[in-house]
């Protein structure tokens, strides 16, 4: 069996001359790496029949292969430039869901040299130009739009219907030559979430995507060892699913399997699948890890048909609470030969910034810098914000329809956001762990600074397994007020709640950790109104914007205060 990571993993620390340090890994990028098309041209030669992807179908899931997703994109390519006079470096926005069309539009347009910019869906729900769609559409500049068979984009928008675009005329056989490319060429625009403003545009090139896949196989050779199978429902307008786990399936020969968001009515199908394609690596969110436990820690025979081939798990580092972790790594132990992995990232970076040198001890470790790249710490109000550079790093935003840069300080580090921490695991390998969002600190009106990501989870952690979120507030306020969400068994033990907050008050008694007052919400976050990523997560600006009058409230004595306070 292949090695789960490269042997030889170390964090390289570097003092600069004016003081600075900066880390990167051991492990060594590779030069003159080829790109991501030129992998698909290399898989359709070496095994033409492999299923390259397969999506549910009426009855039995449809699939296509590698030498059928070269030639169909090649035709489309050709429509793209004859039918809709597309040129090299020409924009393609889309609202297409992922699948197979879909993946052969994105494939279309790495052979045509066009860059693919994938819409979120919610905003063009209706498929009219409005103040909601347009910061998407002026920041692409798409010479073309492409929508699903139906949408009233293709009325209100004059988009053209994938359906249409993706007709298999081909004989079979392949058309003229690709579009000649340069790694500096853009590939794709992604879109920032916008939770904290208007959406940006983040180009791609192809250059990052061939450095991100590149990395990741020299820090993890099992995914190069072993291609890749994901079972994968995540949406291809983010980045983590529509830029890295697909190209981490073409770059490495593997097989992606489209599968349903995650939810009580699919994680039956989900579970059937995974049983028949037994993937060899499972990517998610915390949502969708969630909700399979819930399945397979009562099924034994499903547990054991999903883990059969499973080399790893994998989640977003600084994304699962503690109840959740206990879960996973209990289901890690009981069942199979897997490890779990995680890791950390940003769509400026195409998606990854850190892996995992070794399988996780605990949650929030976000591991090494990607080969090639270079990590450092800089202190920012007391706390240390995580900087990044390599070729990973995007070129610019698209705002308001021009480029602007991406905020970067004086060494040309691209400046996260994120505060994180360097320390020590059991195994004495050291690593960055996460530390909170920067963007959700705030000050009380005595001046005293909250931490909002860390006093989170711990208060997660202490209401765990009860709650399922928990949103504070307090910015220019005397005291700390909550919004929890209680968890399905949490709703049947609500008193309990406020006793284990009131024994996070006694455990954490400064004005910076102290709930005064909290409250249950009513209802879930309304993904609808931006409240609810497309992870599955809580944005937090978003909640406690559209609820001010709740939170304000908690202020003035509503709701309640923690048993025992």
């Amino acid at each position: 069996m292949s090695q789960l990571v490269a042997p030889g993993q170390k964090l390289i620390e570097e003092q600069l001359p004016d003081g600075r340090r900066v880390y990167r890994s051991a492990i060594p990028l590779l030069g003159d790496l080829p790109d991501i098309f030129a992998r698909l041209v290399t898989w359709a030669a070496e095994q033409p029949d492999k299923v390259l992807l397969s999506e549910p179908g009426e009855g039995a899931r449809r699939s296509i292969s590698y030498s059928e997703a070269l030639c169909r994109s090649r035709t489309m390519r050709q429509r793209l430039a004859g039918l809709c006079g597309l040129r090299k470096g020409d924009c393609v926005a889309t609202l297409a869901p992922a699948g197979i069309d879909a993946l052969v539009l994105k494939l279309a347009c790495l052979s045509g040299g066009f860059v693919h910019a994938a819409l979120p869906p919610f905003p063009f729900r209706d498929g009219v130009e409005s103040e909601t769609t347009k910061p998407f559409v002026e920041n692409a500049k798409p010479r073309l739009i492409v929508a699903p068979p139906g949408h009233p984009a293709i009325e209100g928008m004059d988009a053209v219907s994938l359906d249409e675009l993706a007709r298999d005329g081909t004989d079979g056989t392949a058309p003229e030559a690709d579009e000649q490319a340069s790694p500096d060429d853009w590939a794709a625009i992604f879109f920032t979430s916008g939770s904290t403003g208007a959406p940006k545009g983040v180009p791609i090139t192809r250059g990052m995507i061939s450095s991100n896949q590149g990395a990741i196989a020299a820090m993890w050779p099992f995914v190069a060892e072993t291609p890749p199978v994901l079972v994968d429902w995540l949406p291809w307008h983010h980045v983590f699913g529509g830029l890295d786990n697909i190209f981490k399936v073409i770059w490495n020969g593997g097989a992606m399997h489209v599968d349903a968001a995650p939810g009580s009515a699919t994680i039956e199908a989900t579970a059937k699948l995974m049983a028949e394609v037994a993937p060899t690596m499972h990517i998610a969110v915390p949502l969708g890890l969630k909700l399979l436990l819930d399945r397979l820690e009562m099924d034994e025979d499903g547990a054991r048909a999903l883990t059969r081939k499973l080399r790893a798990i994998f989640f977003a580092g600084a994304g699962i609470d503690a109840e959740l972790w206990r879960r996973l790594a209990a289901f890690r132990d009981s069942h199979g030969d897997f490890q779990i992995l995680s890791g950390y990232g940003a769509t400026e970076a195409a998606s990854t910034i850190t892996l995992s040198p070794a399988p996780l001890e605990r949650p929030g470790e976000l591991g090494h810098p990607l080969p090639g790249h270079s990590v450092a710490l800089a202190d920012v109000d007391g706390r240390s914000e995580l900087r990044v550079s390599g070729p990973n790093i995007a070129p610019c935003y698209l705002i308001g329809g021009r480029r602007v840069e991406l905020p970067m300080d004086e060494h040309g580090f691209y400046r996260t956001g994120d505060a994180a921490v360097l320390r020590q695991r059991l195994d004495g390998v050291a690593v960055f762990g996460f530390d909170g969002r920067l963007a959700e600190d705030f000050k009380l009106s005595s001046g005293v600074k909250v931490r909002t990501g860390p006093l989170r989870a711990g208060l997660l952690a202490q209401c765990a397994p009860l709650a399922d979120d928990i949103v504070i507030s307090g910015e220019n306020c005397d005291r700390l007020v909550a919004l929890v969400f209680p968890s399905a068994v949490g709703k049947a033990r609500l008193e309990e709640i406020g006793a284990r907050i009131a024994g996070w008050n006694a455990a954490n008694p400064s004005g910076s950790t102290v709930i005064a007052r909290f409250d249950f919400a009513a209802a879930p976050a309304d993904r609808a109104k931006g409240e609810l990523s497309d992870k599955g997560q809580i944005v937090q600006s978003r909640y406690l914007r559209n609820h001010a009058n709740l939170f304000e409230a908690l202020q003035v004595g509503g709701g309640q205060a923690p048993k025992g306070a």
